[in-house]
């Protein structure tokens, strides 16, 4: 009943509107556009999704970010809408997509979500190498034993040149050649020719050819020189020995009574005196002959005396000068008494003579002669006797060596006045061929010592001698018409508070503490490298506007670094890696860059071990005397195998000096500590980071020497164009996961 009465209605309600219009009612559309989603999340990768859009009315899209795209933008109807991203390379994004009709009364629209980047890998992207070298790394050649040019087994001049573009591929600006002047050692520190080059190294002419070879590919020349002392064998410390008259006299510190003369040498004085430093010219002996005699009892006054003793104590007697040359002394003798003779009466002066070989028996009227340094001697008499010395002439000399006999110190006179001293000039003036030829620069030898011997060091005479040498040999290099300056590095082996001043002589000196301080990093005590190197750093040109801090790791006369860090070669390649990524002037040391290890407790030989050039093949090995541990030198350890080995610690050099070529930041900027992770973060002291800059150039370094994965974030560093690595690392937005004993540096 119901249902009629509401249809009778409706077709009153039509018959009404129809009779008032005369025409059909139709219902209006209402309008309708929807989603079928309000959230769309995307993977880092920005993988497309679809989003389905049902609509009755014409639209049209917009989206509120450029990394994000949709289509198609505009439609009249239904339709599926795809969805796409660019890849995500930092931290999650959002977005918004917007549909709305033509008249903008019914928007819809959908937030898009993309996940965050997970941890990439570090791939490094350094630019192209432009040609210029500018690394500054400074390569030590022991020449004797580097390469041997002509199957003598002893290495040569020709032999460094025949290896140039194996150094040239190492990235070297300059190499450090050990000394080439002729000696009567190996090692050629004990120097007879200042002007002439060690036959056995070759002849000036290979040197020339070197010199020319090496400045073809942008490799200078460091001589090693030795100021400090010539060898034994050199004819200037001869004639000095043997003729008192001679101008070499006053080449070298002769005296024949040191302990009294000591402080009359200008470059000694102020000095203690050491007697240990004075050797004894032994060009023959002293004889002493006992006679009978019924003379009177002497007691002379001559520095010579006779030196006597009984079961009832000892007594001395002075020598009284015959005037012929020989010198006596008369005494009694009742029994046996022993007996020394001796030329001072300070003891320290080692004067002493006696016996060759221990107790022995003077026989009445027959010479004895006499040792240095010899043994007791006995005399048995009853009477008066005459102890006669004689030929004392020849060996009353004492000489200053503070290396040893074989190496008589040099004597330029008094400092302040050294370069009008004969020595010095005549050292300069070998000096000026060598530059003059085209050497680039010195390397000289324990330059703490050359004033006031091997106990002085620290003082102002060495640093004012230094001085004097670098300006007389710096102006000899500009007269050559050459840019720049002279290079001048000096052995100064000291803490660095002490070494430091002697860069008020020459414009470099080796930092002997560095290699302490990066053993340190690489044990995991990191963080303060940076402020400590830095520090060496700005030390040195708070005393010298153009110094160059030398650092280096071992050298010739030290345990090798591989031996120091027990051969673990993660360790030894990112020494390498931090080296030549720190500021200052780098140092290799020949063999370093292949893992060299070696101590001295066997002998220095050990440390000065022989390239090995080949896996199979001689190494020159003439010259150290067959003190070569071999067992070392295996077909692994070569150039040739590892050159083929891309992951070898010889290719880790080489990717990081040529990274040092190309970065003019890297090679001559300013090292500044990084401002979170430096010396105050104790919590990351496995961390070593900081910035390299110059002229707008910026790089950030990071290595972390732990032996576990370190996570660190750089919030305020760009880590989007990373330009080395060693060992692993990912980034994760600003979060950088750096492996055990691994290094990247980053340009910013």
């Amino acid at each position: 009943m119901k249902r009629l009465l509401l249809l009778a209605v409706l077709f009153a309600a039509f018959a009404c509107g129809g009779s008032n219009n005369n025409e059909p009612v139709v219902p209006s559309t209402v309008p309708s556009i929807s989603l079928s989603t309000t959230l769309v999340t995307m993977d880092a990768a920005g993988t497309a999704q679809s989003v389905t859009l049902s609509s009755n009315v014409p639209w049209s899209a917009t989206v509120s970010e450029s990394w994000l795209s949709v289509s198609p933008l505009s439609g009249s109807g239904n339709a599926t809408l795809t969805v796409s991203a660019q890849a995500n390379e930092g931290p999650s994004r959002s977005a918004t997509v917007t549909v709305k009709d033509n008249e903008g009364k019914i928007p819809r629209s959908f937030n898009v979500t993309q996940n965050e980047v997970g941890p990439k890998p570090v791939v490094p992207n350094p630019p192209s190498f432009d040609g210029k070298k500018r690394s500054g790394l400074t390569y030590q050649v022991l020449v004797y034993s580097f390469a041997d040019s002509d199957g003598d087994g002893w290495g040569d001049i020709k032999g460094v040149t025949q290896h140039l573009d194996y150094l040239d591929e190492l990235g070297v600006t300059a190499l450090w050649l050990s000394p080439l002047h002729p000696s009567d050692s190996y090692h050629g520190y004990d120097v007879t020719d200042y002007n002439a080059i060690n036959p056995k190294l070759g002849t000036e002419a290979d040197f020339q050819d070197l010199l020319d070879k090496a400045r073809a590919r942008g490799i200078h020349i460091y001589m090693d020189y030795v100021l400090n002392h010539s060898g034994k064998g050199h004819p200037w410390f001869k004639e000095a020995l043997s003729d008192p008259t001679s101008l070499y006299r006053n080449y070298y510190f002769i005296s024949s009574n040191p302990a009294s003369d000591y402080s009359s040498f200008p470059m000694l004085a102020g000095y203690s005196y050491n007697s240990g430093e004075w050797k004894l010219a032994t060009s023959g002996a002293p004889k002493i002959t006992v006679t009978a005699t019924d003379e009177a009892l002497t007691n002379g006054t001559l520095d010579w005396n006779l030196y006597w003793w009984t079961s009832q104590g000892a007594n001395e007697t002075r020598f009284a000068d015959n005037g012929d040359g020989t010198y006596s002394v008369v005494m009694n003798v009742n029994g046996t008494i022993g007996l020394l003779v001796r030329k001072y009466m300070n003891w320290d002066t080692g004067s002493k003579f006696g016996a060759k070989s221990g107790a022995s028996t003077i026989t009445l009227g027959t010479p004895f002669e006499l040792a240095a340094y010899g043994g007791d001697i006995s005399f048995t008499g009853n009477g008066r006797y005459k102890f006669t010395l004689s030929d004392v002439n020849t060996v009353n000399v004492y000489f200053m060596a503070a290396f040893g006999e074989w190496m008589p110190d040099l004597n330029y006179g008094a400092v302040a006045s050294a370069e009008t001293n004969d020595c010095f000039k005549a050292i300069a003036v070998s000096a000026d061929k060598w530059i003059q030829m085209g050497v680039d620069g010195f390397r000289l030898d324990a330059v703490k010592h050359i004033c006031g011997g091997m106990y002085s060091f620290n003082n102002t005479s060495n640093q004012t001698l230094l001085d004097k040498w670098y300006q007389r040999c710096n102006l000899t290099y500009k007269q050559t018409g050459r840019s720049g300056d002279l290079f001048m590095v000096g052995e100064a082996w000291l803490d660095h508070d002490q070494e430091r001043y002697y860069y008020k002589g020459i414009p470099s000196c080796f930092e002997f503490e560095y290699w302490g301080k990066l053993k340190n990093a690489l044990g995991g005590s990191a963080n303060s490298y940076a402020k400590d190197v830095a520090g060496y750093i700005s030390s040195h040109k708070m005393v010298r506007d153009d110094a160059q801090t030398s650092l280096f790791m071992t050298n010739h006369d030290q345990d090798r670094a591989a031996s120091d860090l027990n051969k673990n070669v993660a360790k030894e390649k990112q020494a390498a890696a931090i080296l030549l990524t720190s500021g200052g002037k780098p140092f290799i040391y020949q063999g370093e860059e292949l893992g060299y290890w070696g101590t001295k407790a066997g002998g220095d030989e050990y440390v000065r071990t022989p390239m090995k050039w080949n896996k199979s093949g001689a190494v020159a090995s003439s010259a150290l005397g067959g003190k070569v541990d071999n067992a070392m030198l295996t077909e692994s350890i070569s150039v040739e195998a590892q050159t083929a080995d891309a992951s070898s610690l010889l290719n880790v050099y080489k990717t990081f000096a040529k990274l040092r070529n190309t970065y003019p930041a890297l090679a001559e900027g300013e090292m500044k500590e990084h401002g979170t992770y430096n010396s105050t973060n104790g919590s990351f002291g496995s961390i070593a980071c900081w910035y390299m800059q110059k002229d707008g150039q910026k790089l950030l370094v990071v290595h972390n020497t732990a032996t576990s994965t370190k996570s660190l974030t750089f919030t305020n560093d760009n880590l989007s164009k990373p330009v080395a690595l060693l060992g692993e690392a990912t980034i994760q937005g600003t979060t950088l996961n750096i492996g055990a004993n691994s290094s990247v540096v980053f340009e910013q």
